[in-house]
């Protein structure tokens, strides 16, 4: 599956993986609204966000509780930048949140796909 999605980074797959086996990982949810607004990715993110949700849905929770709890868990986060797409105070955490990764990121500076965050 990951190959499908490696535009999205490994460390961020990495993540997914991590949240999908029972760990928890709130940065996630910058990474995840990124991804969901960039011109570039967001089709993919979106992708990805559509086939967890087909994983999620057949996977047995009586049999496997703690993987479905995990799915739920990524799902939740995949989700809620779509659902919140219009609201301005997440936006406005989520732009103040990269400005200070991206001034502190010689290679986040220079990187087309960042500069939005500059104009905060």
């Amino acid at each position: 599956m990951e190959m499908h999605f490696i535009a999205l980074t490994p460390s961020f797959m990495g993540y997914c993986e991590v949240i999908i086996f029972g760990d928890d990982f709130p940065g996630i949810k910058y990474y995840c609204f990124h991804f969901y607004n960039d011109n570039s990715l967001s089709n993919i993110y979106q992708k990805l966000s559509h086939h967890i949700e087909r994983l999620y849905k057949q996977i047995d929770s009586n049999l496997y509780p703690d993987l479905s709890n995990g799915f739920a868990k990524l799902l939740i986060y995949l989700k809620e930048t779509i659902a919140r797409e219009n609201d301005q105070k997440y936006r406005e955490e989520n732009f103040k949140h990269w400005y200070e990764v991206v001034i502190r990121d010689e290679v986040l500076i220079h990187n087309e796909s960042f500069k939005k965050y500059l104009a905060f």
